[in-house]
This record gives C-alpha cells, structure tokens and sequence, in this order.
C-alpha cells in the first residue's frame, strides 16, 4: 500500500546566492529579500541557547545524527564543507525497498543545513572563511535516510511512500544496522515529514514507535506539520517522540499560525472492540524557531524540486554550491534545531570529563531527554495547559507549543548542574534543578523532596515522560499496541516534618504519557514531587505491573539573578575547558 505524504515546509521559496557580506553567522532568520540581501537579519543558535556550547567547544563531534526524509542530503553545497583536517562525517544509507528511489532532495538538504551546517565556507576565494550557515551540531557525524518512492509533479514537498520503504530505514536507524562500518547507531535521528493518522495506529507508526521503544537510547525527533488548527498526524502522533512546533514573531516566542496544532487522537483496542476517542492529548511537545530562513539550496535534477515545472529554471547539472532558499519557514526547520541541540547535550554527556554519563545509560534515555528539554524551556506567547485556579491539568501540555520553546541554557541547568539521577527506585532527596529514572509498580507512589526550601517566590517546571507498550517484531518488521499506562504528577507543599502537607499542582491526563505543570509563582517553602501509577488504559496482555520513566524539574528564583549569564560563565570557563579548533574564525 503506498500513501502520499508531505515534507513539512514551505511557506516560500526564492532563490539567492549570499555573500560574505550578506550572510551572518548562524542560521539565519531575516525579512524579505531584497535584491538579494537580506533585511536585518537575526541569528537563530543563540535565541535557543546554542552559543553556551559553541563557545564551550562542544559542536557534537562525538555524537550521530540520522535524518530520514523523502530524499537524501547533498553534501556538495558549500555549508557542509567542514575545515581541512576534520573526518568525513556525511554518509547516506541506501533504502533497499522495492522501488525505494534513493533521490536527492531539496528539502532534505536544507534541513541537513539546520543539523549539522558547518559554518566552514571560504570567503571570496582567498582563504578566509566565514561562520555562514553554521548549524546546530556543526562537527556531528550526518547519516541520510530516503523513504520516497515517487515525488509529486504538482505538490512541492509531496511524496509516495510504502510501508516496507519507511519501515526498513527506521529499523537500520534505530537498530544500528547497515550504516556502514564506520557509521554508529545514531543519537539522535530527525524527520521532518508527515501524512495522516492522527491516532498513530497506521503499521508505520506502531513500527517506528515500537522500534523506539525498544532502542530508548536513540531520541526521535519529528515535525509537527503545517496543517495550522487541523489535528498532529503522524509521525508526530506517535508517543515515543519528541514532536516539535515552529515559532515567530518577537524573540521568536509566537506560535507560527501555520503550524499544526489541533489535538491527536487515542485507539483503545479493548474499549467496545477497539474505540478511537478524536482530539484528547497534544500532539506537540515542544516548539522551536521555524519562520524566514535562509538555507541551503539543492538545485540539481533529483528529488521534489525537480518534478516542478515553475523551478525548472533553476534546474543546473552540476548544481551550484552556493545558492539558498530564502524566506522559507516550516516546522521541517524547527524539529531540526531541537535535534541538533540533543546532540549537543549528548555530546558534552559522552566527553566532558565532569558530566560524563556513559556509565549511566538513563541519562540517554528519550524519556530523561524530553522531560529535561520540556523541563528547561521557555514559556510561549499565549501558552496555555489548562491549569485551572488550583494548578489542575488534564491536558499537560499547550496545543501549540506544547511544553514551551526550546532552552538548552534553562536544560543544561536540569541535566548537568542539578541531581542527574537517584539511585534505586524510590525517589528521595532532589536539588533545585534535575532529572531523575525509574521504574514504579502498579499502584505505588515515588516521593522525591526539595533537599532545601524554596527561600522566595519560586517559578517551578517539572516534566514526566513514559512510554506505551509498543513492541516491535524483528522477524516481520512491524509493532503492536499492546498496553497504555496512566501515570500522574504532583508538586506538594511539605510540612514542618518533611510530611506532603497540601497539594499545590496536579498533572493527571488520561491519553498522554507525558504530564506537565508549569507553576509561575510558588511561595516560600519546603516542597515535593509525588508520581503515582494509579492504573492502565488498557492492556491487552494482563500482564503491565511496572512502568520507567524519565522525570525531569527545575526551579528558577523569582528573578532569576542574571542565572543564564552566570550559567554560561560557570560552564564554559569552569566546567568546559577544551580549545575550539574546528570553527575558529581565520585571520583576514
């Protein structure tokens, strides 16, 4: 069976060459082009936090990141040319599906841009090199997917897919297998694509959620869609990812309006036979800049681009290497910024001699991964979870942006500076900021207190992830649905003894594993975390009595007393002490 999806973007398309003079440093958000410059443009890594790893040192060197889309990345454009020296780090995996096509792609191209641009690109032929199209993980080992099978001729960004053309690449991801000899498992994998299913039972993805369940290790990050109020499909439906929304506006903090944001849908297979209850969980998760970028431009006789009639004047054989789209938005571009700050984060947990998680896998766990990136983030524009006047949620997350805007400043916080994980099962003491793994029986409680008491008006986020039972089947590639936990989140104010004296803020979904409260102003006082399992769903097996999960909290003073500048002065000065030698600026 084949089914027509659509690569999330675009909201336009116009092509320029930049120059030194007109291309800044960073990924770049900007006006409308004119005369091929662009109008007051703003760099989009420091808005999320990036430059608190860029100048530390850390570009994502030991880390891999996937990209699955319809075609394959060119790596011939000038913004993955990486310094003299570096290692060949661009692979592309072949899909061996039948009539897998294997293309490359305009679309894939740029979002390759967003992950893992290298900045590297020689200015006017003279030796010198500007930081233009730098990327999110610059020095990050970059492995292309393709799941295509046909490209639209009237649609650009549609494309035809099969079940096995999808299923195969994302086992290869997620298993580790047939990237070559040189490639290891990604840490991360993107994919800015999606069709329908806002339900996410289709055969694809129950197989891309089971394989990541089953491989927890590898963060799947995914597009939410362009589809405005309509409803998050899939993909981004599936519960085991970290589905991403696009951002604008001022500070880029405004929820992009083209950006899906309508509720996903719930199957129970055991409710009256199997019962889809339509638009009762938030399909996104988090949100991050996706509005007027200039990126990278494949302009070769491959892929979507090539099938359209009104660009086949740009078509050249060989493409230029130095040609951009300019003015394009999609929430393509915002999944990649958040996948590519993973990879940061991952990469200082493998290399840093302080923070150094390798003997601790939870620490790579997608469910510790997003609770600590929902934990740091920023409140958006307009962000509502339908807390009430008692800080009671039963949606957990905003419609359109789910926990908030990416911060990797606000998520260093939580998973290097804080508690990085409890031992045992049992919860305990906690600092103001962290994360915590662990696996709770059915209808037992997991306490975890303040170690200190919040002095003043405290701002508090905390962030539970947990998966379904999806499995995957290696011997016929595909998933099942078999069980859904219910798990809550509480924040409780402590008495005098350390006793759980009042509830102050309770995040209790059905539909979703996640839950999420964001608590603005706390008084002064001694306060504590309760997850409870109070039951399932439904479980076709009659066997579910435990259930892991990441947690994930911070706690800000209200002000914050310049902590992002003291945070990043900490990190990269006392904590981070490596040169920077791939992406140094050479003298003019």
């Amino acid at each position: 069976m084949k089914s027509i999806l659509k690569a999330a973007a675009l909201s336009g398309l116009t092509v320029a060459p930049l120059t030194a003079e007109t291309d800044p440093q960073g990924l770049i958000l900007s006006g409308p082009l004119e005369n091929g410059t662009l109008q007051d443009p703003v760099f989009v890594n420091p808005l999320v936090g990036w430059d608190l790893f860029f100048n530390s040192g850390f570009l994502g060197g030991s880390t891999v990141i996937g990209n699955i889309e319809a075609g394959h990345i060119w790596y011939d454009h000038e913004v993955f040319d990486r310094p003299p020296g570096s290692p060949n780090a661009f692979f592309s995996h072949a899909n061996t599906a039948p009539d897998s096509l294997n293309e490359l792609d305009f679309h894939a191209t740029m979002v390759g841009h967003v992950l893992a641009g290298s900045g590297y690109v020689v200015q006017n032929g003279s030796g010198a090199f500007t930081l233009a199209g730098l990327g999110m993980a610059p020095a990050a080992t970059l492995v292309s997917g393709a799941v295509a099978v046909d490209f639209s001729d009237n649609d650009l960004g549609g494309f035809t897919t099969t079940t096995a053309s999808i299923v195969g690449v994302y086992r290869d991801f997620f298993q580790g297998t047939g990237l070559g000899p040189d490639v290891a498992r990604p840490d991360v994998i993107n994919s800015s694509w999606g069709g329908t299913d806002a339900a996410a039972t289709s055969p694809e993805a129950l197989a891309i959620d089971a394989l990541a369940r089953q491989n927890p290790g590898v963060a799947m990050v995914v597009s939410a869609g362009n589809s405005g109020n309509a409803a998050v499909s899939s993909p981004a439906s599936g519960y085991h990812n970290i589905s991403v929304g696009s951002l604008g506006g001022t500070g880029f903090l405004t929820p992009s309006a083209f950006s899906s944001q309508g509720a996903a849908d719930f199957f129970n297979p055991m409710d009256n036979g199997g019962t889809t209850y339509v638009g009762v969980r938030a399909g996104v998760d988090l949100a991050a800049p996706g509005e007027l970028m200039a990126l990278a431009a494949y302009l070769g006789d491959q892929g979507g681009i090539s099938r359209i009639p009104e660009f086949s004047e740009f078509i050249q054989d060989p493409p230029p290497r130095d040609r951009y789209f300019a003015e394009v938005g999609g929430t393509s571009f915002a999944a990649p910024i958040v996948a590519g700050g993973i990879a940061l984060l991952k990469d200082v947990a493998k290399t840093d001699p302080i923070f150094n998680h390798l003997g601790n896998p939870d620490a790579f766990d997608t469910r510790v991964i997003k609770s600590v990136l929902m934990a740091g983030s920023q409140k958006t524009v307009g962000w509502d979870n339908g807390q009430n006047q008692f800080n009671v949620t039963t949606q957990a997350l905003d419609y359109r942006t789910g926990a908030g805007s990416l911060d990797l400043i606000g998520a260093a916080d939580v998973y290097f500076f804080g508690t990085r994980g409890l031992a045992g099962d049992a919860g305990g003491l906690i600092a103001e900021a962290g994360w915590d793994s662990a696996t709770i029986n059915l209808g037992a409680v997991l306490e975890y207190r303040f170690a200190a008491p919040f002095t003043g008006e405290t701002a508090l986020t905390v962030a539970l992830n947990w998966f379904s039972v999806r499995e995957f089947d290696d011997d016929t590639s595909s998933g099942s649905d078999l069980a859904f936990s219910n798990l809550d989140l509480q924040v409780w104010l402590l008495d005098d003894f350390g006793g759980f004296d009042m509830l102050v803020g309770e995040s209790v979904t059905t539909y979703h594993n996640t839950e999420f409260l964001r608590l603005g102003s706390l008084d002064a006082g001694h306060y504590g975390l309760k997850v409870s399992f109070s039951g399932m769903v439904f479980d076709t097996t009659g066997a579910v009595n435990e259930e892991h999960y990441g947690l994930a909290w911070r706690a800000v003073a209200i002000p914050e007393p310049g902590g992002a500048a003291l945070l990043a002065l900490g990190f990269a000065a006392g904590l981070c002490l490596r040169r920077r030698h791939s992406l140094t600026r050479d003298a003019a």
